[in-house]
């Protein structure tokens, strides 16, 4: 235990900022060290590595549990193929809960790492308030909504009338039993956007930040990592593209994962919901240059307003520096306006006894009055 004038000085924020966007949020921390973020990537890797690994031996082990698995009389039926066959169907349950599953557990994946390298509170990988604005996500979502629902309905009024329509969906990309296929949907991809955006806007915004201060940095070097993801010709993976950047800009622009998640998870779910219903090709891999400028204008068009209602909203865009704790000693043995201690007495010990100074008792003042004087026998 230390006495309060042997306590250290209390931790400052890395270089003095005053104020921390999001992608600076592991500069907010006193601990923080150049090596930190390389860690913290290597870490969150290992840990979704291990998790992924831990996955597929579980669904390896369920498969062999399952008796379809050796009665099916045709080998192209049984449950274990999709493990054989190199292209995934994602109009299939099974390929599609797959590929969601190996998203998802990277959820967990980076919040371990961050909880056991990052800064804290481990509530900064959502935002600038150390956790999830609800009140903020759901408008967004509800804002994303609107919007998207009249993009499609806009695309596919102008398929009816012959501009930019699409070739028509194949049966071999539709599902075998929608209604399941659509509760999957409606269960799953809100999490693999979630886990998506809190790896490529959360973690690596935040780490490429960390050394580079300027926030086209953190915008724009995660998006070939994110669009190498998605298996489209070169129109397609120019609009994953825009997209990334639309996302990473709302994110630091907001302050948060809220705004770049509610408008990933609306346009993959009414993209996986129209393909449900056979309106969408879910193996899709080919786009034009027609639907490209097309998606840009409208992922414009949505920042914009995001970023308007955000403003209206007054969500915050920065944290300040950390507050600093109490230091206080958990145990103070005696009133701080005790008498100093002796220089060879130990802390725990009662300060020495002193006596209680006496008054002066000379001369009284000048402007005191006069002590009365005994009565002298001469003056009878």
């Amino acid at each position: 235990m230390s006495l309060p004038m042997n306590l250290p000085p209390a931790p400052q924020g890395a270089e003095g900022e005053m104020s921390y966007p999001f992608h600076r949020l592991m500069r907010r921390s006193a601990n923080y060290r150049w090596w930190r973020p390389l860690a913290f990537s290597g870490v969150g890797i290992g840990f979704y590595l291990a998790a992924l690994l831990i996955a597929m031996l579980a669904m390896f082990a369920a498969l062999l549990m399952n008796p379809m698995t050796w009665a099916a009389d045709n080998p192209e039926e049984a449950p274990d193929q999709f493990l054989m066959d190199p292209m995934l169907n994602m109009a299939s349950a099974t390929d599609f809960s797959m590929t969601m599953a190996s998203l998802i557990i990277m959820i967990p994946a980076v919040f371990f790492a961050y909880l056991l390298i990052g800064p804290k509170p481990v509530g900064q990988l959502i935002s600038v308030t150390g956790k999830l604005r609800w009140r903020w996500f759901g408008l967004a979502l509800a804002a994303s909504a609107v919007l998207f629902a009249l993009y499609f309905g806009v695309n596919f009024g102008l398929g009816a009338v012959g501009i930019g329509a699409s070739e028509p969906v194949p049966a071999s990309s539709l599902p075998t039993d929608p209604l399941f296929y659509a509760l999957l949907v409606i269960l799953l991809t809100p999490f693999q956007c979630a886990a998506e955006e809190l790896v490529f806007r959360g973690a690596f915004m935040q780490v490429i930040g960390s050394w580079l201060k300027h926030p086209l940095f953190a915008i724009l070097l995660p998006v070939p990592l994110f669009t190498i993801g998605h298996l489209y010709d070169i129109w397609g993976l120019l609009d994953v593209a825009a997209f990334a950047i639309a996302a990473g800009y709302l994110t630091w622009r907001t302050g948060g994962l809220e705004a770049a998640m509610a408008m990933h998870i609306i346009n993959n779910t009414f993209l996986f919901l129209l393909g449900a219903v056979g309106l969408v090709d879910l193996n899709a891999t080919e786009s034009n240059p027609v639907s490209l400028v097309f998606s840009v204008c409208f992922m414009a068009l949505l920042t914009f307003m995001l970023v308007k209602l955000a403003d209206r909203q007054g969500i915050a865009r920065t944290a300040g520096p950390i507050p600093v704790a109490d230091r206080r000693p958990l145990l103070q043995p005696w009133q701080m306006n005790q008498p100093p201690l002796r220089p060879n007495q130990p802390y725990w010990a009662p300060p020495a006894y002193q006596p209680e100074q006496q008054p002066y008792a000379g001369n009284p003042p000048v402007d005191s009055p006069p002590a009365p004087r005994a009565p002298d026998p001469s003056d009878r």
